[in-house]
């Protein structure tokens, strides 16, 4: 419910000032006059730089790949204040015309949302990636109005997995985002499209589909590699590439006004216009080179919405070489969209099921299935790359994965590996430990000297059995009561005292740091449990098995 209030005033936040203050529509900058789409984004890239020169490195990490990598390295924590940049970065960029989307940052904030609920709630490593996904769909879910295909990116791009159990609470986030989105800013139509209610699988459409994957998997290709050169300028001062951000969108601008913004309003126009097949080529490439520029250097921006707008621009142009009707051209857009999503970031599904609901038709099933899968092969198979995201991530020197073995860890709390411990003061009554012998408690902690230190129980018993053959040494009197004194009685060793860790990676990582083989975990006030390294060990190897 939060992540879809967060994306309604998202939406609003950057629709109503180019609506108000420059009259025109959101999204449909070609339509202002020429030195307003100049002085826009030219102002967009000075505002994002210096708010960046001024706020600190830590706090500039944004974007899906940021999440991802939060989610494998960090446990799924999410810092407020990068989502906070996110927010007001993102807002900039798109009020200011550049080619960028709304749906990455819209991935992050809903991520984060959900991050700090779930730290404050104090919740497993299970219920707070099963809340991250929640928010990433609820995000995907408000701005599109798309609830399944919410859920799949959910999956396919931030997970990078299907996990059955977190279905059905993420399910239920995007149907509430979808709901709260839909009462708040109304029904979202990205473009106008006609009801499909048959489609021939004719020879002619089935080239033209093979003609579309290929077309899908050059661009994608071009824009993969732009990106690639332009991260190797990320140490080059924000003034700098901000700069050229701005000298290449204002050119832009100037010549070709319709490669500006996310790009979804020029679709819808030229889907009811008369188009030349030359003005297409160069419109398709200017978008994804701009987009791969803007993003790959820096601008904190998304890349799912311009993606979505190249790949109907050239499902369109595969249209007009094949010669198809005007009435339908949507029908390639819609073909090419799904595609160009599905191969950009790797979510065949999301991409499928994101057309058939924004049409509410199924009859595109087959042929966007064909185009999606073969588009999505070729880039994996024979160009060897994978998403956007993970590639961002491989070229930082980080994994895109958690293996099987620290994913079991995540999910078990400390407690299914922890003894229970009885915690004492160093001079426990004679009563006290008499009891000792009808508790099930294996371990006893003492402190001594602002140190801990553990014994076995059994020990304890031990050494007061001894009071048979007469008084003992650690035999002492306080208040008139008998007191077993045991840092003489038995023979114990020194432990730390840790509070409990999210999970049982965590308590890996520390005995790994530490090189200990024991620590006392302080789960309340009044509850402590010992755990070892060997039990920890015995725990895995049986659960192997």
């Amino acid at each position: 419910m939060v992540c879809g209030l967060l994306m309604a005033f998202f939406y609003l936040l950057i629709y109503l000032p180019v609506r108000y203050f420059i009259d025109v529509e959101f999204d449909s900058f070609a339509a202002l006059p020429v030195i307003t789409r100049v002085l826009l984004p030219v102002s967009a890239c000075f505002v994002l730089a210096a708010l960046l020169h001024f706020i600190p490195k830590a706090y500039q990490s944004v974007g899906v790949p940021y999440v991802v990598e939060r989610l494998i390295y960090h446990g799924g924590n999410l810092p407020i204040w990068n989502g906070i940049v996110q927010f007001f970065t993102a807002a900039i960029g798109l009020a200011g015309g550049l080619s960028i989307g709304k749906e990455g940052p819209a991935v992050h904030l809903g991520a984060t949302l959900a991050s700090v609920i779930a730290v404050r709630a104090k919740l497993s490593q299970y219920g707070i990636e099963t809340l991250l996904a929640c928010g990433v769909a609820g995000a995907i879910s408000a701005l599109f109005q798309t609830p399944l295909a919410g859920v799949l990116f959910a999956f396919e791009v931030i997970l990078l997995e299907y996990r059955q159990r977190y279905v059905l609470p993420v399910l239920l986030s995007s149907i509430m985002a979808t709901l709260i989105s839909h009462y708040l800013i109304g029904p979202i139509s990205l473009f106008t499209v006609q009801s499909f209610t048959h489609i021939m699988i004719s020879p002619s459409l089935f080239a033209a589909c093979l003609l579309l994957a290929a077309m899908i998997v050059s661009l994608t290709s071009v824009f993969f590699h732009v990106q690639k050169v332009a991260w190797r300028f990320h140490q080059v001062s924000v003034w700098w590439r901000f700069s050229l951000v701005a000298l290449l969108t204002a050119v832009c601008a100037v010549y070709i006004p319709e490669s500006l913004g996310i790009g979804y309003g020029v679709l819808n126009t030229l889907l009811s216009v008369e188009i030349m097949i030359q003005f297409l080529f160069i419109l398709v490439i200017v978008k994804t080179v701009l987009t791969a520029v803007t993003i790959g250097l820096g601008i904190p921006g998304g890349m799912i919405g311009p993606a979505f707008v190249i790949g109907g621009l050239a499902g369109v142009m595969v249209a007009l070489i094949f010669g198809v009707a005007k009435d339908e051209l949507a029908l390639f857009a819609l073909l090419g969209m799904a595609a160009m999503m599905a191969t950009c970031f790797q979510a065949p599904l999301a991409a499928l099921v994101a057309i058939i609901e924004l049409t509410q038709s199924s009859v595109l099933i087959v042929p966007a299935l064909l185009v999606i899968v073969l588009s999505c092969l070729i880039i994996r198979v024979v160009c060897h790359q994978e998403s956007i995201f993970v590639e961002r991530l491989k070229y930082m020197g980080m994994s895109s994965s958690i293996n099987s073995f620290r994913r079991h860890l995540r999910h078990h709390k400390v407690s299914s590996v922890a003894e229970n411990v009885l915690f004492w003061s160093q001079k426990p009554s004679l009563e006290q430990v008499k009891d000792l012998a009808s508790n099930v408690v294996s371990y006893v902690a003492f402190t001594k000297q602002q140190k801990c230190f553990w014994v076995h129980s059994s020990a304890v018993l031990n050494a007061l059995q001894t009071l048979e053959v007469g008084p003992q040494a650690w035999l002492d009197i306080e208040n008139e009561i008998n007191v077993m004194d045991l840092s003489c009685a038995v023979s114990s060793e020194e432990v730390v005292v840790i509070d409990e860790p999210a999970s049982l990676e965590v308590l890996l990582n520390w005995f790994q740091e530490t090189r200990r083989n024991k620590v006392l975990i302080r789960f309340s006030k009044q509850s402590y449990g010992l755990v070892s390294k060997r039990k920890l060990e015995q725990f895995l190897l049986k659960n192997e098995d």
